[in-house]
Formats: C-alpha cells, structure tokens, sequence
C-alpha cells in the first residue's frame, strides 16, 4: 500500500528570520508583523502542504507527519531575533504554523523532540505539544517504552520499510566534502548495527543543521538530512 510521509523539521517558531503568519497578536495588546522574508516562507510551507495533499490524494494514500524537531526557536543565546521573550508568543505562532498541516488531517502524526536550547530541557516544549494534540483526539503516537507523546529517538517500520528518525545528525561544513559526510554516515549506521546484530534502518531521517544533505545509494541505508523552515539568523551570517 502507498504511504505519503511528509517530514518538516526546524520550523523555529518565534523567530524573526522563521516561517510566520503574518500578524501574531502579543499580550501587551501589540502586534508583530511578519517580514517579507518571513511571509515569502509562509508563502512556501503553504505551497508545500498543498503538494503534500495533492501526492495523497492522486495515490489515494494515507498520510503520516513527522514532525523532527525545533519547533520552536525559544529564548537562547541573548538573540534579539525572536518576536517576544514570552513563550506563549513563540507558542501562537506555533498554532498557526502547524494549523496547516493539521487541516489535512494526517492519519498518524509523530514528534520528535529537538535542541534543548530551543524547545525547553528534554524537549519539553515538544513533548507539551505533541500531549496537547493527543489530548485533543489527533492521532499522535507516542513512545509507547516511556509513555510520552514525543520521541527522543523514532524507530518505525512502515510498509516494510525500517525509518530511523532523530533531530541530530551530521553533516559537512565545506561544499566539496558534504556529500562525504553523509556516506560516511551512512555507513557509520550501517556498520553499528550490523556489530550489535540489530537489523539496519532502510531510511534515516534527521535534521538540525538547516542544510540539505543526502547520502543517495552510498550504501544499503540512506540518510536524508533536511534543510529548515528558518532563513538565516546572524549566528549563521557570522560563520
């Protein structure tokens, strides 16, 4: 049976330089309005759904969202590029954002917890989040060893095909060695499990690095690293 899995990762919601609506209300009775940047990218996560849609319902598939962390950017690093240091700020954008998604109504949804920094200690933005969904009657699926609406790590066999999914991965910082990084990670995953006497994921999904990468056939587990949902922050201008 045809699966479509739509993966997004690194949404940072809260961020000036991220994916937005574009007008979040605040409590002070204010109001931010997205960039042109920020409403360019709104513009892209709406086009990207509506492909998603359009795939399932030319393959009359079921759809599963995984979402693989950093959905919110929080308050770190003294930035100044976040809307408001009120989290339930970075938290309205966040309903938008994911508003959209949420309308297609996925048949399984999966969280993935991020960066600390980012979404709370272990993951507790994400974890709060993915409870609420769950609360709410959507059909998120936890993990069922820790009880938690939200995975550290998701190991999930679908259709026959093995998923290993985790926010951290690697990743190369020079143009001509990036597709090296990504064989080799690919094969570092290979050769771990092969060691332990476990079975090798066909398909390792990760993120973080706000870069695309792919290790292709490099070997018989690929790696698929995805680009994020934030342009540019002065951190990354700077290096």
């Amino acid at each position: 049976m045809a699966v479509v899995i739509a993966v997004t990762n690194d949404e940072h919601a809260g961020s000036t330089v991220a994916v937005c609506p574009p007008r979040i209300e605040l409590d002070d009775g204010g109001a931010y309005e997205a960039s042109k940047a920020q409403r360019w990218l709104w513009q892209c996560w709406a086009d990207f759904w509506a492909q998603v849609d359009d795939v399932r319902n030319a393959l009359g598939a079921p759809l599963y969202w995984i979402n693989n962390g950093d959905a919110f950017d929080g308050d770190h690093h003294n930035t100044p590029q976040i809307l408001s240091r009120n989290p339930e700020a970075q938290s309205a954008v966040a309903r938008e954002v994911f508003a959209v998604p949420l309308a297609l109504k996925p048949d399984r949804i999966f969280v993935v917890r991020g960066t600390e920094v980012h979404v709370g200690a272990s993951g507790s933005g994400e974890e709060g989040m993915a409870r609420r969904w769950r609360d709410d009657g959507l059909p998120v699926e936890g993990d069922p060893e820790s009880g938690n609406a939200s995975w550290w790590h998701l190991r999930a066999e679908i259709e026959g095909v093995l998923l290993d999914v985790a926010h951290h991965g690697r990743t190369g910082h020079r143009e001509h060695t990036r597709a090296n990084a990504a064989a080799l990670h690919a094969h570092d995953i290979l050769l771990s499990h092969i060691k332990r006497g476990d079975t090798p994921p066909d398909l390792c999904l990760r993120a973080h690095y706000h870069r695309f990468n792919d290790s292709y056939d490099a070997c018989s587990v690929r790696v698929v690293t995805n680009g994020a949902w934030q342009l540019k922050t002065g951190f990354v201008h700077r290096i």
